[in-house]
């Protein structure tokens, strides 16, 4: 009985799913899949001085992994914005883009079929294309897919008030009739919350945010990069022009602390001395034999915020300080804000003009706010380091010559060395040869025999003008 029971068993199986497919309803539609490119990547953010520097790389695929993007340009958009009402949650990005400013739009260049030589087709129509190679087959000055790019704004006053949000509508459509829709919240616009007239030292500043999202050919918008802000508070002063110095492999960047710099907070040691102790009345007072002993007071910053002022050294090849034709985000040479007022650069570099600045650092609830440049401080190095001189040196007299041999000079650039000679005991010692001879060794068979000759060797740099060595020891020797 178990074989009709499960004949019985499937074919009510294989009924209900004739009736569920011949029924005619349908589910509710899927969204058409929308082919975009990916958010911009490596967004970042560097506010110095007045100025907010934006860079980040063009997208180079879709949202499904297919390249080349459908791209056509890269928009980035900022706004200021303040404190919110309690309960309000933040802009979304379709809020932002409505309420924000446009800083700039970055058209790029269509990609190149590399099969056909032609622009690549859009990856959501074959029949579009991303663009049109320029007539005359000139390159082209945009910035192509996966490139970095950088858009720089000047902080204006009108820019760093806080953006008026009164027109972003949050209204809801509520269904009377649903009871869940009905307790939904109604929203008209946005508005600032100000602190208490009681508390103005604790008004917040406004942050700045920025955001990037590319377009497609036919105008949709693309997935948008991370949002990122800086602190509008008032930038640290910037420090006096620094001082150069340097020597054969290190230059030295020396500055005077920034009007207003803050320093830590936290007093010098202080030696706490033994306290007498009382004896009986009448005797003298008793010092206990115990040392003095160096304590650090306690102390807390009158701010809980402030931190001490830091710096940060910017260098750039000397000439002109404007920026070149594909800008790019000024990055500090030092790896970490700097307490001291010394920077070294073991990166010197002869007969190069190099130029330097340096940034006061204000550090706000952890967030770098940076000063206006400096005057720059710029040097052409110049090698004027004479080599080492060679050393030991020795001779020995033979048939109508004298054999000279030295120890080598360890200097990188050096070019040579010359031999001089001169009768003993008090001739003027004058060199033999007129380029230098690379060798630590050298026969001089134009000697006298029977004469007594005096030598030295000194090494010469490959600099233009040439260093020279101080002289090695002397020698006296005689041809035979």
């Amino acid at each position: 009985m178990s074989q009709p029971r499960r004949r019985s068993t499937a074919a009510v199986v294989l009924a209900a799913l004739l009736a569920a497919a011949g029924c005619g309803k349908k589910g509710p539609p899927l969204a058409p899949l929308r082919i975009v490119a990916t958010p911009p990547a490596d967004f970042a953010v560097r506010r110095l001085g007045t100025e907010v520097y934006v860079q980040f790389i063009l997208p180079s695929t879709n949202s499904d992994g297919s390249t080349p993007a459908d791209l056509a340009s890269v928009e980035v958009y900022a706004i200021t914005i303040g404190t919110l009402l309690p309960g309000v949650t933040p802009l979304t990005d379709e809020e932002l883009f409505e309420a924000a400013t446009l800083l700039a739009t970055i058209d790029v260049e269509p990609p190149v079929d590399s099969e056909a030589g032609d622009p690549a087709a859009s990856p959501t129509d074959a029949a579009v294309p991303v663009g049109a190679l320029p007539e005359d087959d000139s390159p082209s000055s945009l910035p192509a897919q996966g490139e970095s790019v950088t858009v720089r704004e000047r902080l204006t006053a009108e820019a760093q008030l806080p953006a008026d949000l009164s027109e972003v509508d949050r209204r809801f459509e509520v269904d009377a009739d649903a009871e869940v829709d009905a307790e939904a919240p109604t929203v008209v616009g946005l508005t600032w919350v100000r602190p208490p007239v009681a508390l103005p030292f604790f008004d917040p500043p406004p942050r700045r945010t920025y955001l990037a999202v590319g377009r497609t050919v036919d105008g949709d918008a693309g997935l948008s990069s991370a949002r990122l802000t800086v602190r509008l508070d008032g930038a640290p002063s910037a420090p006096p022009a620094p001082a150069v110095n340097y020597t054969v492999d290190t230059a030295t960047v020396t500055w005077l602390a920034a009007r207003g710099a803050t320093r830590p907070v936290q007093a010098p040691p202080v030696v706490v001395s033994p306290i007498p102790v009382a004896a009986e009345p009448g005797a003298l007072p008793v010092t206990p034999a115990a040392p003095a002993v160096p304590m650090l007071l306690p102390s807390t910053p009158a701010i809980a915020s402030a931190e001490s002022t830091r710096y940060n050294v910017y260098r750039y090849a000397g000439g002109a300080k404007s920026a070149p034709a594909a800008m790019a985000m000024p990055a500090p040479v030092n790896a970490a804000p700097i307490d001291g007022l010394e920077w070294l650069d073991p990166t010197v570099e002869f007969d190069v003009e190099r130029c330097y600045v340096v940034r006061a650092v204000a550090m706000v609830d952890g967030s770098a706010v940076e000063s206006e440049p400096s005057p720059s401080a710029c040097v052409e190095f110049r090698d004027t380091f004479p080599p080492a001189a060679p050393q030991n040196l020795a001779a020995v007299g033979s048939a109508g010559a004298v054999s000279l041999i030295w120890e080598p000079s360890p200097d990188s650039d050096l070019a040579g060395y010359l031999v001089l000679r001169g009768e003993a005991p008090g001739g003027t010692l004058q060199p033999l040869m007129t380029a230098p001879v690379t060798e630590t060794t050298y026969r001089d068979d134009t000697g006298t025999a029977g004469v007594t000759y005096i030598y030295e060797v000194i090494a010469v740099d490959a600099a233009s003008p040439s260093n020279t060595s101080e002289p090695s020891n002397r020698v006296t020797e005689s041809p035979q």
